[in-house]
């Protein structure tokens, strides 16, 4: 019996690590999340270190990185140093003391932080996703870290596709989803971000409701919110600034 129970579990993280490849099987583009409080009074200090360090060794290209800052919801106040998306390969790759980078750290960014926080990887899912270039030119975006019912993922998938459906359609809204390949109990499964520039517009009624009403028919969208609160456990919600 725990020989079955353990194959079964393993063939499952097999079919969820599968969905994070595109359909033509390239390689999964990583984000890696960390979480960082700089000590108070130092806001401005340390993001014009972060700044001027990421210039310096992650301009563009695999080891790209940037800075948000979490305005509101369970983390507000901290702030979240993003490196890529990259791929895995990037990560055995990234610069490190060889070239300075981790003196440079060290010695102008280190001093201004009063703690590091939480540190995760999130593939981003190409197929399920609508809006890359959009959300490089928002101010904002609203991040949903979604932990899914175990099994559920298929269900969530087909949930995802017409939401994805319904923002290429109204065109304006960048809508992106990112799978963690790395299992915790009752942590994240999903990231969900949707794009915005003012809160005046964050806060207004999207028209999501109606696109999806017209795509897929009266009382659609009672049954896909019906659909999305079966599969779910819950979820933590974040608004983030780009610093840069």
């Amino acid at each position: 019996m725990r020989k079955s129970f353990t194959l079964i579990t393993f063939a499952l993280l097999l079919t969820f690590n599968a969905f994070s490849q595109s359909a033509d099987d390239k390689p999964a583009q990583v984000v890696e999340n960390m979480y960082l409080m700089p000590k108070r009074g130092m806001e401005e200090k340390f993001e014009a270190a972060v700044k001027a360090h990421d210039l310096k060794y992650h301009p563009d290209g695999p080891y790209k990185a940037g800075l948000r800052k979490v305005e509101y919801g369970v983390n507000a106040g901290w702030y979240v140093w993003i490196f890529g998306p990259t791929t895995y390969g990037s990560l055995d790759t990234r610069p490190t003391k060889e070239n300075g980078h981790d003196e440079d750290w060290s010695k102008t960014i280190d001093p201004l932080i009063e703690t590091y926080g939480e540190s995760y990887l999130m593939d981003f899912n190409a197929d399920l996703s609508f809006g890359a270039d959009i959300m490089k030119k928002s101010k904002y975006y609203e991040l949903w870290r979604v932990d899914l019912k175990r099994g559920q993922y298929y269900r969530f998938k087909e949930v995802a596709t017409k939401l994805k459906k319904a923002y290429e359609t109204m065109g304006k809204t960048a809508f992106m989803v990112y799978e963690s390949p790395i299992h915790t109990k009752n942590g994240t499964d999903i990231g969900l971000l949707w794009s915005f520039d003012t809160y005046a517009d964050w806060s207004k009624d999207s028209g999501l409701k109606a696109t999806i009403e017209k795509i897929y028919g009266d009382g659609s969208w009672k049954i896909l919110m019906d659909e999305w609160n079966d599969i779910l456990v819950d979820y933590d919600t974040e608004i983030r600034s780009f610093i840069r």
